[in-house]
């Protein structure tokens, strides 16, 4: 491991990802990360980032470019105000809504909203030199899963995930992992919800 915590998710725990981070919120009497911070309210709309539009005809998979490479520059930014851009590239590719339908807290939307992506960075922060920089390059890597049709079951909002294999930086073949991103269509707009790891595989399809 190179001495760095992991944060492993297991697919469809997002409710496990809510109750931990409402749990971790509501410990302290404030949250620091807020202080003197700009909180958005955000809304769902087309954006564009890196050369990709991202509007309610845009599939899951370049969302999912987008939001990692946002993730990327939040943590190699070498400044305050390079990290709050990226940031703000990050709550574009959220589903707001849904994300705000999930909040089972006391906390406000804005405030509630800001703490779940904020921690997108940290959560895959020791892998973010293995996202790609080009959506021609990130588009052979990023597998989609689309959840099994269970007759009879009927969905609140259209789901998926979104798989790829990432390499340890440390060249530790043991050590590679894959990162799952989950998404939901919010307002017709592909989303992200969460990230986190698979932690029953170190490669897509086994």
């Amino acid at each position: 491991m190179t001495g760095k915590t992991r944060i492993r998710m297991v697919p469809g725990c997002a409710s496990l990802l809510v109750l931990a981070l409402i749990a971790m919120i509501a410990s302290c009497n404030r949250d620091v990360r807020l202080a003197g911070r700009n909180v958005p309210s955000v809304k769902v709309r087309t954006v564009s980032h890196f050369g990709v539009t991202l509007d309610r005809e845009a599939s899951p998979e370049p969302v999912a470019f987008v939001a990692l490479r946002a993730i990327r520059e939040d943590v190699l930014a070498g400044n305050e105000k390079d990290r709050e851009a990226a940031l703000a590239k990050q709550f574009d590719v959220c589903a707001a809504n849904i994300i705000q339908a999930k909040n089972r807290s006391s906390i406000k939307r804005d405030p509630y909203i800001y703490n779940v992506v904020y921690h997108w960075a940290p959560t895959v922060s020791h892998y973010v030199k293995n996202f790609d920089l080009d959506w021609e390059q990130a588009k052979k890597r990023l597998i989609r899963r689309d959840p099994p049709q269970n007759e009879g079951v009927k969905r609140r909002f259209e789901e998926c995930t979104i798989l790829m294999e990432l390499d340890d930086p440390t060249g530790d073949a043991g050590a590679r992992v894959v990162v799952i991103l989950w998404l939901a269509r919010d307002d017709g707009y592909w989303r992200v919800l969460h990230l986190g790891f698979d932690n029953t595989s170190r490669s897509i399809g086994t």
